[in-house]
């Protein structure tokens, strides 16, 4: 049972005084200007890989609810497959940033029961990105492509990340105190089972993963879920959408999702070694929807989880740069493709309320789609 005292603590934002582990690593935060240019190119690449794919689409993310539709999955086969082999190629090398990141997500964990946590907020978190159509990575792919309603879904998550952080110490208390920690002691499935090193397990999850995009990109090829409106547009038979032929990774407007995966997962290096952190989302809409209590110290101290958002540290705030350079590259791509407004949303009310509830789920879980589908998975977190 996770005692009254604990603290939530959002890994890289929250203050984490009385942790000797993650004080060393927040006192070793890279520059602000080296964790922008990452973060940065980090983004454009991140608004690449969703648009080409077209996973940010609302009715593509609706239909792998109902086994219609398969291209998140393949993406995030690719990503979590690519990323496991970077996580385990760094702990092969031995190398200390990504043991500093492994530090940092503990608390993730630690502070919060399973059950009223990753279990709860995942399903608030699922019934979110059904009503919306969207989850906290990809709505700004699809704000910059265009998408209908998409920034009223953006609105809906700040205010579900407002009414989180205005009831967080409640909330810590009331819910996330209750039932058990775990599911098991230690926060690592290798420490569960007593490895030395993730590297092993990283290795195998990560060949998994990819042979999961082999198998399901041969039994659902990838052409056959490009968007309907591309294929009868004749853009998608030219030779620049033909690996036959000359396939173009820029002209063609779509990709077979496992490869835009892979490229997404491949950021994870970057976010290792240069910004401290790795993947996720939702943190951006915590920040957005906390720095009005800057200017007032008392609300600061009355709020202290939004304070801890508000508080401009890079391990945290480089999710900024890297969400509005995906919008910019999103609009881009869709631009250059004559796609601007192509995909559909979905209606007003499902956009807000879905936006904020599928937020207020990734802060009960402590993870949205990325930080826990993508990061946690690949690292080896029991409780993602």
């Amino acid at each position: 049972m996770a005692t009254e005292e604990t603290k939530l603590i959002p890994s890289g934002a929250e203050d984490t005084s009385g942790d000797k582990n993650t004080d060393n690593i927040m006192a070793q935060q890279h520059s602000w200007l080296t964790v922008i240019l990452a973060s940065s190119v980090m983004g454009l690449l991140f608004g690449l890989s969703f648009y080409k794919s077209h996973v940010y689409e609302p009715q593509i993310i609706r239909g792998q609810f109902l086994f219609k539709r398969f291209v998140m999955p393949k993406v995030f086969f690719g990503a979590m497959g690519v990323g496991s082999l970077i996580f385990s190629a760094l702990s092969v090398l031995k190398m200390k940033a990504f043991d500093d990141v492994r530090k940092l997500w503990k608390p993730t964990s630690l502070t919060r029961s399973w059950t009223s946590g990753p279990v709860l907020g995942g399903a608030l978190l699922g019934v979110g990105m059904a009503v919306s159509g969207a989850c906290p990575g990809m709505v700004w792919t699809a704000l910059g492509a265009g998408t209908s309603n998409s920034l009223l879904t953006i609105a809906g998550g700040i205010f579900g990340a407002l009414l989180y952080g205005m009831n967080a110490s409640s909330i810590q208390r009331h819910v996330l105190n209750r039932g058990p920690l775990g599911p098991c002691e230690e926060v690592y499935a290798d420490e569960a089972l007593g490895q030395s090193s993730p590297a092993k397990l990283t290795f195998v999850l990560g060949i998994v993963c990819l042979a999961g995009c082999y198998v399901l990109e041969t039994l659902v090829p990838w052409k056959t879920e490009v968007p309907v409106r591309l294929l009868e547009s004749g853009v998608m038979d030219g030779p620049w959408c033909s690996f036959e032929a000359e396939f173009s990774y820029w002209h063609c407007p779509a990709w077979p999702p496992s490869i835009a995966g892979m490229l997404l997962g491949s950021l994870q290096l970057p976010g290792a070694l240069l910004v401290g952190n790795v993947l996720g989302s939702a943190t951006a809409f915590q920040i957005c929807s906390s720095t009005w209590v800057l200017p007032l110290p008392n609300l600061r101290t009355k709020f202290g989880y939004m304070n801890a958002f508000a508080t401009q540290k890079p391990l945290a705030w480089w999710q900024l740069p890297y969400v509005g350079l995906a919008a910019l590259m999103a609009s881009i791509c869709a631009s250059a493709s004559s796609d601007k407004g192509g995909a559909s949303g979905v209606d007003n009310v499902s956009a807000f309320v879905g936006g904020a509830i599928l937020i207020f789920g990734s802060c009960l879980g402590g993870g949205c789609t990325s930080g826990h589908g993508l990061s946690g998975c690949a690292m080896l977190m029991v409780q993602s």
